[in-house]
């Protein structure tokens, strides 16, 4: 697909979108339902132009590819690595990291043991043998969650920048040395965000789903917040952070607590969080790439997106607290869009709540619009399409259209949930 033609597909299904959702007689069946005439033209302006901001951030975006000076001077660089009952994937996902081009006196991996009941100890152990100069095994006496078990890493650290990879990841060679580049370009950026990918896209209906939702979710996502400087969550999958900044105010980070209750989920966004509240810039690295294995299983996934969700509403909360700081810091332009951005976060989760609830009368009071409603999913579903051939040009397309159905109907239920529940805490996918 040619820049033009998806230009064209992306306004032309833009706007059939729109005209759906707003046009007609919809605002009269709001009406109908109690939603007051003025509440729904500021919801839908605020819903267009988040969505046309969005798009054209995304349009302009690319990562940043190191020059050959700067591989050159690449600084020295500590991943740690959490494993909890991961078993040999784990030795995997080390030696992946060790065969990165990345100067080898520069790089450190320091594999973390979170209690594991299985033989992960042991492999770690065999990958610290077998390469005692550069990787460190750490063994915690019982399981305390990632949070911690990631603090233990960060906390042996001495490097210049200490990244975090998921103990199920495999790291592609060129992906470190990609992701360290925005630090080396801007003192102001501390924190950097990877493109993770579905290593096991192929396993299942689910799994091909979650492959096309996984790029969107980045090279969209993301790739528009990288624009604002503000990446508002650097995965714990495959992040960089510039140690400096992040270790004075680590055991704040690791103790966090929120509505009373210890916050042991959410570890990465609570840290891209801490990085922001400091004045400092996130930005997204598409060409730093993993390669992760996700729940191939509803179950599961329901269970990982519960966590993720409460995380979501959570930081979502925090970071209107120091998000109008970051405005004059951003500049004219980029701070209000921030700015924007950053209410949009929240504001959307409230709404799936509402929602959630509200769905119920419209589907047997008045099928007619919730009919439009599906349609109109369908179509954002075919805009989102266009978004992903520029990723990938393959029919995985029509996966992601599918998966828009499914969410809509199987997975409806899981962000007002996780918001309801937002004090709860606990990993629930952990083996």
């Amino acid at each position: 697909m040619s820049p033009r033609a998806a230009k064209i597909g992306v306004a032309v299904v833009t706007v059939g979108a729109l005209a759906l959702l707003f046009w007609g007689d919809v605002g009269r069946e709001l009406r109908g339902v109690g939603v007051r005439s003025l509440l729904l033209p500021f919801l839908s302006s605020m819903v267009l132009f988040a969505l046309a901001m969005r798009t054209a951030l995304w349009w302009v975006y690319r990562p940043m590819a190191p020059s050959e000076d700067e591989l050159a001077d690449l600084p020295t660089l500590t991943v740690v690595v959490p494993a909890y009952n991961e078993g040999p994937g784990v030795r995997r996902t080390i030696e992946s990291i060790l065969a990165s081009r990345y100067p080898a006196d520069r790089l450190r991996v320091i594999a973390v043991n979170d209690g594991s009941k299985d033989d992960t100890g042991a492999h770690l152990d065999a990958a610290a043998a077998a390469c005692p100069e550069r990787v460190t095994a750490l063994h915690m006496a019982r399981n305390g969650g990632k949070r911690r078990a990631v603090y233990a890493g960060w906390v042996r650290a001495q490097s210049e920048v200490v990244a975090t990879v998921d103990s199920d990841s495999v790291v592609p060679p060129e992906s470190l040395a990609n992701l360290v580049t925005p630090l080396m370009r801007d003192r102001r950026v501390a924190g950097v965000a990877g493109q993770v990918l579905v290593e096991n896209r192929h396993e299942n209906l689910l799994t091909r789903m979650l492959g096309v939702r996984y790029i969107l979710g980045f090279d969209y996502i993301r790739a528009y917040q990288s624009m604002l400087r503000t990446v508002w969550c650097c995965p714990g999958a495959l992040q960089a952070y510039r140690r400096s900044v992040v270790a004075p105010h680590l055991d704040r980070w690791r103790d966090q607590h929120f509505l009373g209750a210890q916050c042991t989920n959410g570890d990465d966004h609570a840290m891209t969080n801490l990085v922001l509240s400091l004045g400092h810039h996130t930005i997204y690295q598409a060409n730093a790439r993993v390669f992760t294995l996700v729940p191939s299983h509803y179950v599961k996934l329901t269970k990982m997106f519960l966590r993720w969700g409460r995380s979501a509403t959570r930081e979502g909360l925090r970071a209107l607290l120091f998000a109008p700081r970051r405005v004059l810091r951003l500049g004219p332009l980029r701070g209000p869009l921030m700015l924007f951005d950053a209410v949009m976060q929240p504001l959307t989760i409230f709404a799936k709540l509402l929602g959630f609830f509200f769905a119920f009368y419209i589907l047997f009071a008045h099928p007619i619009w919730f009919a439009r409603v599906a349609l109109a999913t369908t179509l954002v579903a075919v805009l989102y399409g266009l978004v992903f051939l520029r990723s990938e040009r393959s029919t995985e397309v029509l996966f992601g259209i599918l998966y828009a159905w499914f969410a809509m109907f199987a997975l409806i239920w899981v962000q007002p949930l996780a918001t309801l529940t937002v004090r709860k805490n606990g990993w629930m996918t952990r083996g």
